[in-house]
């Protein structure tokens, strides 16, 4: 088993009436990812860079080109479609591994990513959350911690941040002061993330009698979900059936 911690950096919309909206709402379109492989003793062995040239959003929003030095030129020169890049990384990965990332952001992004070029999404493995972790295990907290504060707290000179593959490694630094044998199988998840639903209803009754809409998986790690009753307005009255 390998351990990949994979970090995304992804190029947004100029303005929210430009974004992508089928076949998913798109809020970010990867330019870049970076990973660290662990072996099964969580050691570093490998590590891969990818960039991506962009086909929705091709004009590097001003921020993001600011943030993470990434510009038009060099997506031009090295990027590569999607689907080439996420063969790329998944061949790269291995046949038997499971994902790590600094918190659970970068899974839904990979998600919207492969479904919006019509890549299965049913096979991707766990994925382990090491910002979770460091909160939980080090600062005994709830609360979510920045990788750049978890790296000053342990101890740890990192790469400089925004870039994917120096986040990646900066990951794996924490990695390498948490108990992951004892950890990891409190702290696993699974995108499930069903496709949506474009079903059209007659009317609002209809809707609240179709039993599938309240009834539904967790898109994380797959529990059923109870739903309360259906709330609406009628009259200006708010009731419940």
């Amino acid at each position: 088993m390998n351990y990949v911690i994979f970090d995304l950096e992804w190029n947004q919309p100029p303005v929210e009436t430009a974004a992508v909206t089928e076949p998913v709402y798109l809020e970010g379109e990867i330019i870049e990812i970076g990973a660290v492989k662990l072996n099964e003793s969580f050691e570093p062995v490998d590590e891969l860079r990818l960039y991506i040239a962009p086909q929705y959003y091709t004009k590097m929003h001003r921020k993001i080109a600011s943030l993470t030095g990434i510009h038009d030129r060099d997506l031009q020169s090295r990027g590569v479609p999607f689907p080439e890049a996420f063969a790329e990384f998944q061949q790269w990965c291995g046949e038997d591994f499971a994902y790590m990332t600094w918190s659970m952001s970068d899974l839904p992004m990979l998600v919207d990513n492969m479904r919006l070029h019509g890549i299965d999404t049913a096979e991707l493995p766990v994925c382990y959350d090491i910002q979770r972790m460091f909160s939980r295990e080090i600062m005994r907290e709830n609360s979510r911690f920045s990788l750049d504060h978890a790296l000053e707290v342990l101890g740890e000179r990192g790469d400089v941040a925004h870039d994917a593959l120096h986040d990646a490694r900066n990951t794996a630094k924490v990695c390498g002061h948490l108990d992951l044998d004892v950890y990891l199988e409190e702290y696993g998840a699974k995108a499930f993330a069903p496709e949506i639903a474009n079903t059209a209803y007659e009317s609002a009754d209809a809707l609240r009698n179709d039993g599938a809409i309240s009834a539904f998986a967790c898109p994380w790690c797959g529990a059923a979900v109870s739903c309360e009753p259906w709330l609406y307005w009628e009259k200006n009255t708010c009731r419940s059936p």
